[in-house]
């Protein structure tokens, strides 16, 4: 992995590192394989090398697809990953670009939220000034439906605070 990744640090789960082991493994058989056809000489000797090194790569393939069906069953891969991998694009753009969109619509949303909080907040005041004998209604719907966003604001920096405090 680069150096540049910023899952490089990040151990493979054992069941994992067991389908790369196989992987390396039948990856050494193909190149003793590729010596062994391209060194290959009509003598009993070499017709053998290479017919067991075919027969250990079947064998090698079949453990692999076997154990793999096991293994990589619970995994879920979103279509969307094997197909730029199947496109020859890194799946981490996919992943970025679908991490972007989230952030977007988060802060969207967010801002939603705010303007119907500022909406609610404004309301609220005009009904008291217009309606004076609501008050305690209005109190009481305020109270239901969360603070207002200043007080939001408030609380996310009290407990930011409480956070950093615990890690200096």
């Amino acid at each position: 992995m680069s150096s540049t990744d910023p899952t490089a640090h990040i151990p493979a789960p054992p069941v994992l590192q067991a389908q790369e082991d196989r992987l390396r493994q039948i990856i050494e058989t193909l190149l003793e394989l590729a010596i062994g056809v391209h060194d290959y000489e009509s003598v009993v000797q070499s017709r053998d090398a290479v017919v067991a090194r075919v027969n250990l790569l079947t064998s090698q393939l079949s453990e692999l697809d076997s154990s793999a069906k096991d293994t990589v069953a619970d995994v879920l891969v979103p279509r969307e990953i094997v197909q730029y991998i199947e496109d020859g694009r890194n799946p981490n753009v996919y992943t970025r670009e679908f991490v972007e969109l989230l952030v977007k619509q988060n802060q969207f949303v967010n801002g939603k939220m705010r303007a119907m909080r500022d909406f609610r907040d404004v309301l609220a005041e005009q009904i008291r000034e217009t309606y004076p004998e609501l008050s305690n209604e209005v109190d009481v719907v305020l109270q239901n439906t969360g603070p207002s966003y200043p007080q939001i604001l408030t609380e996310e920096t009290k407990t930011e605070e409480q956070g950093n405090e615990g890690r200096l």
